[in-house]
């Protein structure tokens, strides 16, 4: 067999092996194709704590330990966006925006408090205000609480005759004032603890009055449509929900 019959046997035999291999529909599966998925990003609720940033820096916010709705036996989820995500919000923004020609722009925030002067007036009362609704989140437990841990217990004891004793004279001293202001518990230097109210957006840091345990904002959340100005029902809600384990640790950290 010559060369191009060789050729022509060979591209023969591919043709007929082709063809046969194409028609044999048995051997076949039917495959389908799948359909392209549709990924669609959760729509983010007006509540999503995730979602507040400060604009700018040295301060971002302080992140929630809660959602809203968790404190909803406390206060309603509109309120909370209210205090949170524009007022706090709004105290952290212009905070940010005075640090910024500050010698002070490098500290951390309880340092500004502590080193801060009547000359600085503006930044004193937006650090306050920044530094007490941490600390008033921070002082609310979304479950309800049982009571303070031994060593917190025998101070409430040597200092108020009784935990029960302390919670009335939270409730009389918040009736008592009139204004905007902080009610506080705090451990002097005496080592014994008091309740005092800051006006404004002072703090015992400012006022060197102590060390912070719990604070109770006896001025906005009272006045909000939760309690409609019933002061007294609004601090009754919120006795139960004190962090004791926040205070806790505050004390351990001033030994």
């Amino acid at each position: 067999m010559n060369y191009k019959s060789f050729l022509f046997y060979s591209f023969s035999l591919i043709i007929v092996v082709t063809f046969f291999s194409c028609h044999k529909n048995n051997d076949l599966i039917e495959v389908e194709i799948p359909k392209r998925e549709e990924f669609i990003a959760p729509k983010k609720s007006e509540f999503d704590i995730s979602n507040v940033k400060t604009k700018q820096g040295p301060f971002e916010m302080f992140v929630l330990p809660y959602n809203y709705e968790e404190v909803g036996n406390i206060f309603n989820s509109e309120e909370m966006k209210l205090h949170y995500q524009i007022i706090h919000l709004n105290y952290a923004n212009d905070l940010n925006t005075a640090l910024h020609s500050s010698p002070l722009v490098n500290d951390s925030l309880t340092g500004i408090l502590n080193k801060i002067t009547n000359t600085e007036d503006k930044i004193a009362d937006l650090a306050g205000a920044f530094y007490n609704h941490n600390f008033f989140w921070q002082s609310i437990s979304k479950t309800k609480t049982t009571s303070p841990n031994a060593e917190l217990s025998s101070l409430i004891n040597q200092s108020f005759g009784s935990y029960s004793a302390m919670k009335t004279e939270i409730i009389a001293q918040a009736m008592n004032y009139k204004g905007v202001g902080w009610l506080w518990l705090v451990k002097d230097r005496s080592s014994k603890l008091q309740l005092i109210i800051t006006d404004d957006n002072q703090n015992p840091l400012t006022l060197k009055l102590g060390t912070p345990l719990l604070v109770i904002d006896i001025w906005e959340h009272a006045y909000l449509t939760t309690y409609n100005a019933d002061k007294e029902k609004y601090i009754k809600a919120l006795l139960p929900h004190l962090n004791w384990d926040f205070s806790a640790t505050n004390l351990a950290k001033s030994l």
